[in-house]
């Protein structure tokens, strides 16, 4: 097992796993964060929320937004490590539902058809994945600098 050195090595974990800590500025400079159910679609997040929730208001005010991505390595958690993460920058935008096209629609409203008061934030990664040990043994977990791994986007 070794560090990712690409995106496509970090994808499929960010794929398979859909909650992340969504976080964002509010317009007096002061941050947030919340937690998000998401799905991807060429490799980008797309969020299901309100229209009137912080989220969707701090996000048309400033797209400047930070995910980071849990991904569970075991059924149990081990005291000596903690989980792996992938945090990245990205920048967001608030769609209407029916921007995004109907299979997505479908998988982000579970099938439920038509949502009213309900949009989408769209976030598209930028700069550089950020990871703790992804692709790597457990126990080395317990060694920083030999579980980061810093990796463009694309």
């Amino acid at each position: 097992m070794t560090l990712p050195t690409t995106a496509d090595e970090i994808w499929p974990h960010i794929e398979k796993w859909p909650f992340a800590v969504l976080s964002f500025v509010t317009p007096k400079g002061e941050s947030r964060s919340a937690g998000v159910m998401y799905k991807v679609k060429d490799r980008k997040l797309y969020v299901l929320t309100g229209p009137n929730t912080w989220k969707a208001k701090h996000i048309k005010a400033n797209p400047n937004v930070s995910v980071t991505v849990t991904v569970q390595r075991l059924p149990i958690r081990i005291r000596q490590a903690p989980p792996a993460v992938i945090t990245f920058p990205g920048v967001a935008m608030v769609l209407e539902l029916d921007q995004v096209d109907a299979d997505l629609r479908r998988e982000l409203t579970r099938g439920l058809g038509e949502m009213p008061d309900t949009c989408v934030i769209r976030i598209d990664p930028t700069g550089r994945f950020v990871t703790y040990g992804i692709g790597i043994p457990m126990r080395q977990m317990r060694h920083p600098e030999r579980s980061l791994a810093r990796v463009p986007v694309v």
